[in-house]
């Protein structure tokens, strides 16, 4: 495994192989995917020979890609879309597999293969997508943690679960000030130019909180038992000032991986996509360009 410090005023520009730039891609297409059960929120934008799909983690919804759409679809043709019970996209009403409902949606946009981007949970979903479905899928980014069946203990996740109790006993309004109190955003929700989408995004999907399909793919074994068998390229990517137990997540799921790379970005917290912008495009860019 590779280990790359990646430091924001290190490193030039990536270097195209065009003399000019790219041509600004065109408005968003958007629409709403009828998937057995619910539906989900989507948008497309640019139209390069290759796609890229990213998934957003658990404190917000697609929102949280705003950072990237733009600069990713200079290159590429980025498809983000609302989980589950986020977003515009209405909760479950019973058990159902992400990892389908990510098929469903490539094939109905007539994607044969994509490129992953995932956050939080949704770097977890990258992984298990590309576990059952190697074919469909090429680079993987896994941001901000490890693969789902991960070892932790329960002070591990003590800070986590107190959240959800919360929902529980006080309502979920108390919930999402908790959320964005967890010391996993503590960058993002200090920032002035983070700071109100964070709130926003997690104050309208505070019904997670209370959500009885949490979206998971049950896999047995889990993920992180198998991760010797993927054969896709992967880079694990924390931030340098997110808590030492997702760090730790990635460390050694990325470890159980021969060929996979991880690089740590300054300044950034749990969600480094929105706390620097312009650092993890660079290192995601040039991951998937490559």
């Amino acid at each position: 495994m590779r280990t790359r410090r990646f430091l924001s005023f290190a490193a030039p520009v990536l270097v195209l192989a065009c003399a000019s730039a790219p041509p600004v891609p065109s408005a968003p297409e958007s629409g709403s995917l009828p998937v057995e059960g619910g539906s989900l929120a989507y948008e497309v934008r640019g139209s390069g020979p290759e796609a890229v799909v990213l998934l957003h983690g658990g404190f917000g919804d697609r929102r949280m890609w705003d950072g990237q759409m733009e600069p990713f679809a200079r290159r590429f043709r980025v498809v983000r879309y609302d989980q589950r019970g986020f977003g515009a996209s209405p909760a479950p009403t019973a058990a159902y597999s992400p990892v389908a409902d990510l098929l469903r949606l490539l094939d109905h946009l007539g994607v044969a293969r994509a490129h992953l981007v995932g956050n939080s949970m949704g770097a977890s979903l990258a992984l298990d997508a590309a576990l059952l479905h190697p074919d469909r899928f090429g680079k993987l980014v896994a941001a901000a943690n490890g693969a789902n069946g991960f070892p932790y203990t329960p002070e591990d996740t003590a800070g986590v679960v107190a959240v959800f109790q919360a929902a529980a006993r006080e309502g979920t309004e108390r919930a999402a000030e908790l959320w964005l109190e967890h010391p996993m955003v503590k960058v993002t929700s200090r920032d002035p130019a983070t700071a109100p989408l964070l709130r926003e995004m997690v104050t309208a999907n505070r019904g997670i909180f209370l959500m009885r399909h949490w979206p998971a793919e049950r896999l047995d074994p889990p993920a992180y038992e198998r991760m010797g068998e993927l054969r896709n390229p992967v880079l694990f990517l924390v931030g340098e000032d997110d808590t030492p137990l997702v760090r730790r997540a990635a460390e050694e799921t990325a470890a159980r991986i021969p060929h996979a790379r991880k690089a740590t970005l300054p300044g950034a917290d749990h969600l480094p996509q929105m706390a620097r912008p312009a650092e993890f495009n660079r290192v995601v860019l040039e991951f998937l360009e490559e």
